[in-house]
């Protein structure tokens, strides 16, 4: 840019879904820091409604209002030198299509002097924005206080990436004008190696426009999605010479043409990506849906430790509450270990002995049927008691339960259904279990200190729903599981590295094809009870729940 160019503030702010009102504040309080100054507010994809609004848009109570407050964003440049780049929804005013766009509006003097429309409309995995709008036909080419910009949203960026491929590309339609900035407004939902394929989907552009490009992403969690924010700066040079916070809000002031490399890329490891991106989900889920304490379940196993752990993280030791429910099947530990560990991370814990309500089901079920429970009908009862004291726990008091279930243990059916099952969010059901462990050992390390006791890290994972049960009396050892799980469910979408460890581990295990294929009936046969599963905290490249639709009553 040259020597005159307007400094730019971008704003990194965390939207609630539907609350324009609240979200136009957010970004009204952004404004006013610069608003004497010839700088251009940068937020993000939607930014008013906030990122998915999903059927809502379909609610003209809800366009109206978010034309208000539009309108009200415009008013406040009125006599100001500084204007706002915004993401909101446009009416599609032409007699085909559908009636709304994803649109990006630029707001000066007091009125929105340009508009540009989303082109690119992804409909894949998490995504279905071709329900809800119409693809875009202008270019995102517009000259502000003598500057030359290029506009994107989003998807419009990626085109021409490594696994995606469009018909038209936006980027090359940019790419016959001259321009001092481009800016790409976002919400780009995070997920493991997530942010190198930005870095490199941002390169493409920066070579084809020849310009520097402003990335500016939206943070927090929106139910199963989690937006890590991260937004950057790329120069000609096609290097990050700047980047807001990861997983926070962030709202910075710069000079494009001066600003100095003060940082690289935050490739974080994939360990501090799953702290950072389930803490911060269940913290906005919880809070969000107007929830300030929550309820766990705690075993003393590995899953139930590392659900409480994180949500302490999120909402404070004081704000959770952790109830053990022996049975006579539960080990000395179980319960001794869960005081450990609620001790450590300061949650309340409660006990609720479940053996003399076991015994009592166990007759009703005989004089019901006129047959003893099976040992299965058995291991669920518990479950569902277990469950049931849960969610009186939370009717009474208001705490939202949350469910502990893993990907690997959700992938093959291994959870009961109105039991161990039930909660309103899963923080979890993203992680397999190989991963839940490794999170442990990031958690105390972090901490620095044993935070989860190494007991419970260390002890064989059981159910302990029966005599001596133990996991692997029903599944295969979880490295094994782990990998044959992820080949099946997101094998597409691994690099050829996370592919070959996957495969080296099944050969490691002289796994046949018989068990392999016996792992992938159980997944497909466990399908309806994904389908009756609370939301889970996304964060692999493929989740289950919007990530995966698959039909139930179906042969496959």
């Amino acid at each position: 840019m040259n020597s005159s160019s307007v400094k730019i503030v971008l704003a990194q702010l965390n939207y609630v879904v539907g609350d324009i009102e609240g979200n136009c504040k957010k970004i009204l309080d952004a404004y006013k820091q610069a608003k004497d100054e010839p700088v251009l507010l940068i937020c993000s994809e939607l930014a008013i409604t906030g990122y998915y609004p999903q059927d809502l848009v379909s609610k003209e109570s809800v366009l109206n209002r978010q034309d208000e407050a539009l309108k009200l964003l415009a008013d406040e440049t009125n006599g100001n030198s500084a204007g706002i780049v915004v993401g909101y929804l446009a009416r599609n005013r032409k007699p085909t299509g559908k009636r709304l766009f994803n649109a990006l509006a630029l707001l000066s003097n007091g009125e929105q002097v340009f508009e540009y429309h989303k082109r690119l409309l992804p409909t894949y995995n998490i995504f279905d924005e071709a329900r809800h709008f119409s693809p875009g036909t202008n270019q995102g080419v517009f000259k502000w206080n003598g500057q030359r910009l290029g506009f994107l949203i989003c998807e419009d960026a990626w085109a021409d990436s490594d696994s995606l491929k469009y018909a038209q590309d936006p980027v090359v339609d940019l790419k016959h004008h001259p321009f001092d900035l481009v800016i790409s407004i976002n919400a780009s939902p995070n997920n493991l190696g997530k942010m190198q394929q930005r870095i490199e989907v941002i390169k493409k552009v920066v070579d084809a426009t020849k310009a520097p490009v402003v990335y500016l992403n939206q943070v927090g969690g929106n139910d199963e999605l989690v937006f890590d924010g991260a937004s950057f700066v790329m120069n000609t040079d096609e290097e990050v010479v700047y980047q807001l916070k990861s997983f926070e809000e962030d709202v910075a002031e710069i000079d494009v043409e001066e600003v100095e490399q003060t940082t690289v890329p935050n490739y974080m490891t994939d360990g501090e990506i799953i702290l950072k991106q389930t803490v911060l989900g269940i913290r906005d889920y919880v809070r969000k849906c107007g929830f300030s304490k929550v309820v766990i379940g705690s075993s003393g196993g590995i899953d139930s430790a590392v659900t409480l752990a994180i949500c302490a993280e999120a909402l404070g030791g004081e704000n959770v509450v952790a109830i053990t429910m022996p049975s006579k099947y539960s080990s000395e530990g179980s319960v001794g270990d869960s005081v450990t560990l609620c001790k450590n991370l300061g949650v309340d814990l409660l006990n609720a002995p479940i053996a003399e309500e076991f015994e009592l089901a166990v007759k009703r079920f005989e004089l019901m049927s006129g047959e003893k429970p099976s040992g299965l009908t058995q291991e669920n009862i518990q479950a569902r008691i277990r469950g049931r004291i849960l969610m009186e726990y939370s009717n009474h008091f208001g705490a939202l339960v949350i469910s502990t279930g893993n990907k690997s243990e959700m992938s093959v059916g291994y959870a009961t259904l109105y039991g161990d099952m039930n909660g309103g969010i899963n923080p979890l059901g993203d992680l397999y279990k190989m991963e839940v462990y490794a999170l442990a050992k990031h958690l105390n390390e972090t901490a620095g200190k044993e935070l989860i006791p190494n007991v419970i890290i260390e002890k064989a994972p059981s159910a302990e729903l029966s005599e001596d049960q133990v996991d692997s009396d029903s599944l295969p050892e979880y490295p094994l599981l782990d990998a044959i799980l992820k080949l099946y469910i997101e094998g597409d979408l691994l690099d050829s590295s996370q592919a070959k460890q996957c495969h080296e581990v099944i050969a490691k295990f002289a796994a046949t094809e018989q068990d392999i294929q016996r792992i992938h009936g159980m997944v497909d046969r466990a399908e309806f009870k994904r389908r009756q599963a609370p939301p889970i905290i996304r964060v692999q490249k493929r989740s289950f729940g919007m990530g995966r639709w698959l039909p139930v009553a179906a042969k496959y």
